[in-house]
């Protein structure tokens, strides 16, 4: 199926402003939909991709939408976020605590490190929630925010197996979960997330970031200060701000 040049201006349109998605047309495949993906990436960021995510890493998740795996889409340039930084609170947004990979020039991974990714995602109609509309609109990317990442080779993959990740907002815990719960861990989620985009033709960020999955489930964006704790490899913390 080709998709009209009109409904894929309007869907980058809606992403880059926040905004509803338009309807989407019936019936594409999530191969049609992975086809698409890179003229719609060009049209939210000019082309100039961060890199790759995973979502719909959950094996519950995946078998309510018929899947038998997870699914990928980009990260766009302007989604990133600096420490520190106020945001300002959306509707149909959610903070996702992940791993963060940054890669060479030949895909291979150097660093690693705690990462968090701001989605935001609002379908017009509930028949639009598909998986193949899912990967056009790549799993709600929008602003992703990175801690201090370690060297890839240094022995603290061991380590991160033992770390739990805790989420707080103003004092209060709202998520509790193993650092290595999205697709086994960073090994695993980069022979994954590596080979799955080389299958389905996505052009590897030379010298990018890869986003591994949602750890546990994702958390409402409320209003709050708010602190990711990923024990010894350090803290991430940012703030919400009223509507």
């Amino acid at each position: 199926m080709t998709l009209d040049p009109s409904f894929t201006r309007d869907l980058a349109e809606a992403v880059r402003s926040h905004e509803t998605l338009p309807e989407f047309p019936q019936g594409i495949s999530v191969e049609e939909a992975y086809a698409a993906l890179p003229e719609i990436a060009d049209l939210v960021c000019d082309g100039q991709v961060a890199g790759l995510k995973a979502g719909l890493t959950n094996a519950e998740v995946q078998q309510l939408f018929g899947l038998d795996g997870a699914l990928l889409g980009f990260l766009y340039d302007w989604g990133s976020v600096q420490a520190g930084e106020t945001l300002q609170h959306r509707e149909h947004a959610q903070i996702e605590c992940e791993l963060g990979i940054s890669l060479d020039s030949s895909g291979k991974p150097v660093a690693f490190g705690p990462s968090l990714e701001f989605v935001h995602l609002s379908f017009s109609r509930p028949e639009d929630f598909t998986p193949a509309n899912l990967v056009l609109s790549s799993l709600g990317a929008d602003r992703y925010l990175c801690g201090d990442f370690v060297d890839w080779e240094m022995g603290a993959l061991e380590q991160l197996s033992e770390t739990m990740i805790r989420l707080e907002c103003d004092g209060r815990t709202l998520l509790e979960v193993s650092a290595c719960d999205s697709l086994g861990g960073p090994e695993t989620a980069v022979d994954w997330c590596l080979g799955e985009a080389r299958h389905r033709g996505l052009n590897l960020v030379q010298g990018g970031l890869l986003l591994t999955g949602t750890c546990g489930r994702g958390i409402a964006f409320q209003t709050g200060r708010y602190v990711a704790d990923y024990g010894s490899f350090g803290r991430i913390e940012f703030q919400i701000s009223g509507p």
